[in-house]
């Protein structure tokens, strides 16, 4: 958080009317660390600071109730952090203030670090902080609990979740790349009766896809149905504002009016859309994309006994960073239970739905419906519903 932020207003505000449910935010105004929270002298903290993060929160709260702050004390600091673990009284309690102060808050949920490499025995160096560490702090962190408040801890890219059995943690959560199949968040849930949220991907001005709006659709959608969330990456709001407005804290529609953001969370509003138009959720469901041919690039499905959810991914076949919607209707096959099913196919760009008819169970070929004078067939969801 950057105290002199001048739009952190408007960029709350267009998050939640982009459908943006979740924003991830930490307690550093420089790049990676978290001298702001101390006093000058570093033997107290800086009130004025955690007043005006409070402002926001409460902002955020009253504002937009369902968007969820991720908050995360200990940034990417991993002075203070080694600190935490020598008992340095400060450095623990940036995590007992912040408890006290924001605990209570509904629309609050802790991830203690950011993008740390975990390390059980050897040297420390660079990001690397001990296993014990992060163990320690949790277990303190959950102790002092008394809100049921979520905790989780962040990992560098590539490096899974040291924590999945660990009692105090209540999300594991991932840094990865290219996850349009949804690979480990199904890794995941094997291990963990958590939630399981890709944390990071790629982002819209970082390691960006060619065709960011298809990227973060698809993303998002194959995330859903492997039974996890993924995570959106636009502004690169860690970095301080500047005039030319390409780093710090924008709105995302002012942003892409600015040419500095290219569409990538243009449809989130329409996941939205599915599932308040079909009158369901995914509690309850199973991931299970062996129903559909077990190619989870190109199909991902989710269902209960009741409702069958299949994503029909359509890519032309490159490699997820380059890869464009297919010209051609896409198709899939499912074996279902025996009974009779409505069948809806919902356009995922545009938020529309097309072809209700009615199928039996057993084995069905189904396939797209044509996207009236476009040129691509694009990707779809499939909402099968028993009658």
């Amino acid at each position: 958080m950057v105290a002199d932020e001048p739009k952190w207003q408007e960029y709350l505000d267009q998050a939640a009317e982009s459908g943006i449910t979740k924003i991830r935010t930490w307690f550093a105004q420089s790049r990676r660390t978290i001298e702001a929270v101390f006093n000058s002298e570093g033997n107290g903290l800086a009130l004025p600071y955690w007043q005006e993060m409070e402002r926001r929160i409460v902002y955020a709260l009253e504002r937009h109730p369902d968007l969820i702050l991720q908050l995360i004390p200990y940034a990417e600091d991993t002075a203070v952090i080694n600190r935490y673990a020598a008992g340095d009284t400060w450095a623990q309690y940036v995590a007992r203030y912040s408890q006290a102060r924001w605990s209570a808050f509904p629309n609050v949920q802790w991830t203690m670090t950011n993008d740390r490499e975990i390390v059980r025995n050897g040297p420390l160096q660079g990001r690397a902080v001990a296993w014990n560490t992060i163990d320690q702090m949790g277990k303190d962190m959950r102790r002092r609990e008394p809100w049921g408040t979520l905790i989780t801890n962040h990992q560098m890219r590539f490096s899974g979740y040291d924590f999945a059995d660990a009692e105090w943690s209540s999300i594991v959560s991932l840094e990865d790349l290219d996850q349009v199949a949804g690979a480990r968040i199904l890794e995941y849930r094997a291990k963990s009766k958590t939630p399981v949220v890709l944390d990071e991907d790629r982002y819209e001005l970082y390691c960006n896809p060619a065709n960011r709006r298809y990227f973060f659709r698809r993303l998002m959608w194959a995330s859903l149905l492997s039974g996890g969330h993924a995570t959106y990456g636009g502004m690169r709001t860690f970095e301080r504002h500047n005039e030319s407005g390409a780093t710090g804290v924008a709105g995302y529609f002012t942003a892409n009016r600015a040419g500095l953001l290219y569409q990538g969370a243009h449809d989130f509003v329409h996941i939205h859309e599915f599932f308040r138009d079909a009158g369901i959720t995914l509690v309850g469901m199973t991931p299970d994309d062996a129903l559909v041919g077990g190619d989870s690039n190109r199909w991902k499905c989710i269902h209960d006994n009741r409702a069958f959810i299949i994503y029909l991914a359509n890519s032309d076949g490159q490699e997820p960073a380059n890869a464009n919607p297919a010209t051609a209707a896409p198709t899939v096959e499912i074996q279902l239970p025996q009974g009779q099913y409505a069948v809806r196919w919902f356009d995922p760009q545009t938020g529309r739905w097309r072809d209700v008819s009615n199928v039996n169970g057993g084995l069905q070929k189904l396939t797209a419906p044509a996207r009236p004078g476009q040129t691509t067939a694009g990707d779809w969801v499939l909402l099968l519903l028993r009658k």
